[in-house]
């Protein structure tokens, strides 16, 4: 398992927990384009999106995230 830190705005991180398939967790994308750049760049796909709590710094990602992986 690999846990990625993914800095975001100004504050905060997007964690993404990674397993040996490829697979993976993001965790509280406040945006998306760091989150989709580390999942091209690491040929990984995504499972599931897990949010701790609904503010914009944890879910301003998410919509934009699911639309290119759609």
């Amino acid at each position: 398992m690999e846990l990625i830190r993914v800095p975001a705005l100004n504050d905060n991180y997007i964690w993404i927990l990674s397993d040996n398939n490829q697979q993976c967790i993001i965790v509280d994308p406040a945006e998306s384009e760091p989150v989709l750049e580390i999942l091209t760049q690491k040929k990984l796909t995504p499972t599931a999106i897990l949010l701790t709590h609904h503010h914009n710094d944890h879910t301003g990602g998410v919509k934009g995230i699911l639309k290119k992986l759609q």
